[in-house]
């Protein structure tokens, strides 16, 4: 059975979503409630981006309704702030921690925090990235950024079967010249 929804608010903006129970009763308040647009300015992503979101399980919609998504405000703030925590700065020795986007350098914080950082810092870059970001990082990029070590060890752990890490191209065209071994 479908849910049923009471909204309340003025104009075009939606104040307060209540989800009815069976019998009509009032079940779960949601107040403020969010449209699209509004996480849009929030997060101060495109629309798409924030679908995409949505369709990869990093902002869960508390509603969809005529076709338009509904989000708690708990489920977006975590997404607002979203830069690296104070505690990782020894990974980030030569870069200052306020300059880092965590989707922007999702690369670049990937590799080394997978490369050097401890059970604190791979904790929080499991609650910060998806699996499927973790996979598609290391079928990608990851056999460049990181050492081999490395992405073996981390594609054992994310589950990453049947890929093979193909050698650097860097280092590949260093050995025409002599370079590294």
């Amino acid at each position: 059975m479908e849910d049923a929804w009471l909204l309340k608010g003025a104009g075009d903006r939606v104040l307060r979503l209540t989800r009815l129970a069976h019998g009509g009763r009032a079940g779960e308040t949601i107040s403020p409630v969010l449209t699209v647009r509004e996480v849009c300015r929030r997060l101060r992503k495109s629309r798409r981006q924030v679908y995409r979101y949505v369709s990869m399980g990093r902002l869960t919609p508390c509603a969809r309704i005529l076709g338009q998504w509904l989000f708690a405000p708990e489920t977006v703030t975590p997404f607002v702030c979203r830069g690296v925590p104070g505690r990782l700065k020894p990974l980030f020795w030569d870069v200052p921690l306020s300059s880092l986007a965590i989707d922007r350098h999702r690369d670049f914080i990937l590799a080394r925090v997978l490369e050097f950082g401890d059970r604190e810092a791979v904790r929080w870059v499991l609650r910060t990235y998806p699996r499927p970001l973790l996979t598609v990082f290391l079928r990608g990029r990851g056999a460049d950024l990181l050492t081999r070590r490395a992405w073996h060890f981390w594609t054992s752990q994310v589950g990453v079967r049947g890929h093979r890490r193909a050698g650097s191209s860097w280092r590949r065209r260093g050995r025409h010249w002599g370079g590294l071994s």
